[in-house]
């Protein structure tokens, strides 16, 4: 891996920190801050992908992990004193929840930025290939 890919992996691990610590942030001021960073979040991310911006995509997708972190970490329930069963159901909520927030969400957002966004422009005309008829017809010096 070169610089430049650790380097890109920083930001985005940069990206998933600092959506985690505003969320938290949020979820301690109250309700109506943790919406609105989940919609700024999900509304960078569908401007990133309706206009093609694939690093804003991807830091909008690490904001998107970071703010599925805080809310594991919000609803985490005390599962000290817990049985085996109900710490692998809070286990198995918190994967379910990072499941949303990782796959589902940004899928679900990336399909309807497609069906939103206009049709590719049309690539430059390119020349047919030549067919076996004219490939047989010409002679070495064409």
């Amino acid at each position: 891996m070169n610089f430049k890919g650790v380097g890109w992996l920083l930001v985005l691990l940069l990206a998933a920190l600092v959506s985690f610590l505003a969320a938290t942030m949020a979820w301690i001021a109250g309700f109506g801050w943790v919406l609105g960073l989940l919609c700024l979040v999900w509304g960078v991310f569908l401007l990133a992908e309706f206009r093609r911006w694939v690093p804003l995509r991807d830091v909008a997708w690490a904001a998107n992990v970071g703010f599925g972190i805080s809310v594991i970490r919000w609803f985490d329930l005390p599962a000290e004193g817990a049985s085996g069963l109900t710490r692998l159901v809070l286990l198995g909520a918190g994967v379910l929840c990072l499941i949303f927030f990782a796959l589902i969400c940004p899928g679900l957002l990336a399909w309807g930025a497609g069906r939103l966004r206009p049709p590719p422009e049309p690539g430059l005309p390119v020349e047919k290939p030549a067919s076996p008829e004219a490939l047989r017809r010409w002679g070495p010096k064409d």
